[in-house]
């Protein structure tokens, strides 16, 4: 081992390595295998980042097996930091973390050797979601910004989308396809069961409003009598006629839940309490958009039942409103 550098500094520069070498792969316009092999590299990222925790937080001989100079496997240490972290905080914060790594290298492990095509926009979304988590974890537990020193810049430009989530929905998968999406599907109903905020993946939001008349309607679902399936037709228009539906673009949701924002700053100073000054530097909080968004529940007429979300950055300012008094 190079004299200066510790197995923890190691482990996390071959696993951002790996990293970045999955999303340039992702990102390539033209590869074939491009989700195996991003999954491959996203996964073996993940196993070297874990390893550095467990060797940082738990124990340094946990992460070889017993009388064994081999490594533990990925599988072992993602349960050694899932009970450790949700010990730690007292909570299950980290299980959907925990799912989406299985997940993926469930994938790397079995249906990868298969390249189902139709699998693609699910490991998209699962993959999407595992280098958001993978960011926030070196931030949170090894102090480091991936995005800090890499021009990590993605130009979104292409002849079409990644893919069309209507046209998946109306595509009939093979049973390893469909025994792979009824497992992420169960983890996501059992994460909600559990009352895990968090998701294992990144999703998709499709509002829709009934048309009497169909030729008006840019999808049309039918119901299938003779064979129970859901018929779906997708159309896109431009045109002037003010009748026409409209295509109405959602921006991304700040990540944080207002208990979340909360955790985040008992985190960082536990001296602060949520009393009549927490609240009044919040109603200034809320009124900065790029601190603060609001989602109605019916976002047509946006009034009614609400909920705020918040930056990482509304955390700082919290901290900082409160220590300089300015409210």
């Amino acid at each position: 081992m190079p004299r200066g550098k510790s197995i923890t500094k190691l482990l996390l520069d071959s696993s951002q390595a790996a990293l970045f070498a999955g999303i340039e792969i992702h990102n390539k316009p033209n590869i074939p295998y491009r989700y195996p092999t991003a999954t491959i590299l996203i996964v073996n990222a993940w196993e070297l980042a874990l390893k550095a925790y467990v060797y940082k937080f738990i124990g340094r001989k946990r992460i070889f097996e017993k009388n064994s100079e081999h490594t533990i496997s990925l599988t072992k240490a993602a349960v050694l930091v899932r009970d450790n972290i949700n010990t730690v905080k007292k909570n299950k914060e980290f299980q959907a973390v925990f799912d989406n790594i299985i997940l993926l290298n469930e994938f790397r492990c079995s249906n990868i050797h298969y390249a189902d095509e139709k699998l693609d926009p699910i490991i998209f979304m699962l993959i999407s979601k595992a280098v958001l988590n993978y960011d926030n974890f070196l931030k949170e537990y090894f102090n480091k910004d991936i995005t800090k020193n890499d021009n990590l810049i993605i130009l979104p430009v292409g002849l079409k989308l990644p893919f069309d989530p209507v046209e998946y929905l109306k595509q009939k998968g093979g049973k390893g396809s469909n025994k792979f999406v009824n497992k992420v599907l169960d983890s996501i109903k059992t994460l909600y069961k559990e009352q895990v905020h968090d998701t294992i993946i990144v999703g998709f939001d499709l509002f829709t409003a009934s048309v009497k008349k169909a030729e008006n309607a840019d999808l049309v679902a039918a119901i299938d009598q003779a064979n129970a399936d859901v018929r779906l037709i997708k159309a896109v228009r431009i045109t002037d006629d003010e009748k026409a539906p409209l295509v109405r673009l959602e921006p991304e949701l700040l990540p944080l839940s207002y208990k979340e924002l909360q955790q985040r700053i008992k985190l960082n100073r536990p001296d602060i309490k949520f009393n009549s000054i927490f609240n009044d530097i919040m109603k200034e909080i809320k009124k900065n958009n790029t601190l603060c968004q609001t989602r109605y529940l019916d976002p047509k007429i946006k009034t009614g039942t609400k909920k705020y979300f918040y930056s990482e950055k509304a955390v700082d300012e919290v901290i900082r409103m409160y220590d300089e008094g300015s409210v």
